[in-house]
């Protein structure tokens, strides 16, 4: 009788975190977020370590730099807000979360053409490289967002055949 309990209490479990996955609907317009992007600016209350806008304005720069469009595409300029960056104990380690707020302006007008928000989260066992994590991540998904090139780790065959 336990075990029958016991394997009925395993399935209603198995249905509630099978129930929680779910598939996004297909986009239908995939070039929404498909821009020229010229530059980016990360800005940020003046509590917000330096270090971490500076490491998310470098890795987006990186991007931004090895990415060519095909045809011709709107420019747009980005401006990443910090909205908020919070850090707190985890288990073994640190939590930290930044929401953030990407505004694509028009080159030509100045006007803000499309925008993304989302809040980015990392847990770390190191304490100092936490906010390196937390650029990463959030480059990553700006990155993603504006379907920017990722430029890859120099090798050996990149350094003689560029």
């Amino acid at each position: 009788m336990t075990t029958t309990l016991k394997r009925l209490g395993i399935l209603v479990l198995a249905c509630f975190v099978l129930m929680s996955f779910r598939l996004e609907p297909e986009a239908t317009n995939s070039d929404r977020l498909l821009y020229d992007v010229r530059g980016a600016f990360v800005a940020a209350r003046p509590d917000v370590a330096p270090a971490l806008m500076q490491s998310i304005h470098a890795q987006v720069q990186n991007a931004i730099k090895t990415t060519a469009r095909g045809e011709i595409r709107p420019r747009v300029v980005l401006t990443i807000r910090l909205a908020s960056v919070t850090r707190a104990p985890f288990m073994f380690g640190e939590r930290a979360s930044a929401k953030v707020i990407v505004r694509a302006a028009a080159v030509s007008t100045g006007e803000v053409i499309a925008e993304a928000k989302f809040t980015a989260t990392v847990v770390s066992f190191d304490n100092q490289a936490i906010e390196q994590e937390l650029a990463y991540g959030v480059a990553e998904r700006v990155i993603r967002e504006f379907r920017l090139n990722r430029p890859g780790p120099t090798t050996l065959a990149t350094a003689l055949f560029p």
